[in-house]
């Protein structure tokens, strides 16, 4: 075994930059989809509910469920390799929605696209508490969960940008003659990045020691670990039941909060094109910067909020902050898809990402700060599954398949946006307050 290199606050922060750049690629793949609706629509003939379904409890059940199996191996294994490996099959998976002519391909390579991705936050989140003392734990998480909001605001941007250049005339005849649709670019451009990167990370990256639950280096603990090093299933569960009660309302509170996410970002640019008349290029050029400038807003504004909180205060303060958060996020999510005018609805969707992002920011450290080393992994694993499973699963599925029922074309969706959006967000602001307490 090489020995480790020294972690110098140089290399600290050129591993959680390079941890947070490969979050932005999950978010730019994952994401993506929202600007394609309609093309996607028009070429594989599919409704809102299979466009709910392929951006909700398809995507999203693959996520949740391999994050379940693949948490034990965080809480063993070599953190770093299994980040890389993960990092080059989803870019893979991506680039290869780009080969499908039908709802079933398009599902099974979303899929993939859904499964690798499902290591990267436990893996990454757990290196982070190996690397940085409980107070700085949160800055390191906030900067990673930047990742959402600059991957979705570049997947609007870019993928907007993208469907514009192939509108031109000469590139639109020559991908027809190669029976290239521009979606099918889309997905390939922005799936191949990520080998790039995971090499990267194979080569400058090594696995740091482990640390205890407090705070001091193992040193030699890693992928040849013992079984009986690592807790079982049923004591995590214990922990974050009974030892740790703040944890039932606090995950439930994080999850409600995480379907408004998914459902604004995969139905926000729909409703924009469909209410106002927009080109996907206009929507990009629009929404992207109001979504990617008010999400990073949010977490610098987390940064500055937790302050310089002691060691011990962390936890309390992280959890206040978020609820105060949630309640600001109410008015907003019900004003963004009803509001009359483009501009007052960018404004209203940039508040959503704002104080959203707040929550997502400060979400980590509970368990990073409050659970023993071995216990993250599969702690962070089970948050992932409620997010994905309950809030990204049927986020986006309900708001598609309330706009099939109301059948008012963009009013309809206007509505379905605006009663899940506010629903989530007042449950989540209740929950917040309970973990709080």
């Amino acid at each position: 075994m090489n020995a480790p290199l020294p972690m110098t606050a140089l290399r600290s922060a050129y591993i959680v930059f390079t941890f947070f750049l490969c979050f932005v690629l999950s978010y730019v793949d994952r994401q993506i989809v929202s600007i394609l609706v309609q093309p996607l629509k028009a070429t594989l003939h599919l409704s809102d509910t299979q466009i709910g379904m392929l951006q909700g409890i398809a995507f999203t059940l693959c996520y949740a469920t391999a994050g379940v199996f693949i948490a034990k191996l965080v809480d063993r294994s070599n953190r770093v390799r299994l980040i890389a490996a993960c990092v080059a099959i989803w870019a893979v998976s991506t680039a290869m929605c780009g080969t499908a002519h039908s709802f079933g391909e398009l599902l099974v390579w979303r899929a993939g696209t859904a499964i690798s991705e499902a290591a990267l936050s436990p893996a990454a989140l757990s290196i982070f508490s190996d690397l940085f003392v409980p107070r700085k734990v949160a800055r390191a998480s906030s900067v990673f969960m930047l990742g959402p909001y600059v991957g979705g605001g570049v997947a609007l941007l870019g993928g907007g940008a993208l469907l514009d250049w192939t509108a031109h005339s000469g590139h639109a005849s020559a991908f027809a003659a190669l029976g290239i649709e521009p979606w099918q670019l889309a997905f390939i451009v922005v799936g191949l990045p990520g080998l790039l990167v995971a090499g990267l990370i194979m080569l400058t990256i090594r696995e740091p020691a482990r640390a205890n639950g407090n705070g001091d280096a193992t040193a030699g603990l890693g992928a040849d670990d013992a079984d009986d090093a690592t807790p079982s299933m049923k004591e995590v569960l214990r922990e974050i039941t009974i030892k740790h009660r703040f944890c039932v309302p606090y995950f439930l509170g994080y999850t409600a909060l995480i379907l408004l996410f998914y459902s604004h970002a995969a139905w926000f640019p729909t409703l924009l094109i469909r209410k106002f008349g927009l080109a996907p290029g206009e929507v990009g050029r629009m929404a992207g910067p109001a979504y990617m400038i008010g999400g990073m807003a949010g977490v610098v504004s987390a940064g500055f909020l937790i302050g310089r909180v002691t060691d011990a205060g962390a936890l309390s303060k992280a959890l206040r902050i978020a609820m105060f958060a949630a309640c600001a996020l109410m008015p907003a999510a019900l004003a963004a898809p009803l509001m009359a005018h483009v501009g007052e609805a960018l404004v209203a969707y940039g508040l959503c990402a704002f104080a959203a992002s707040i929550v997502m920011a400060l979400a980590p450290v509970p368990v990073q700060v409050a659970l023993p080393n071995r216990m993250r992994g599969r702690a962070l694993a089970i948050l992932v599954f409620l997010t994905n499973t309950v809030a990204g699963g049927l986020g986006p599925f309900v708001v598609g398949f309330l706009a099939d029922r109301f059948a008012m074309g963009a009013d309809g969706l206007a509505m379905a946006l605006a009663i899940v959006g506010t629903s989530a967000a007042a449950v989540s602001a209740v929950l917040y307050w309970l973990a709080a307490r």
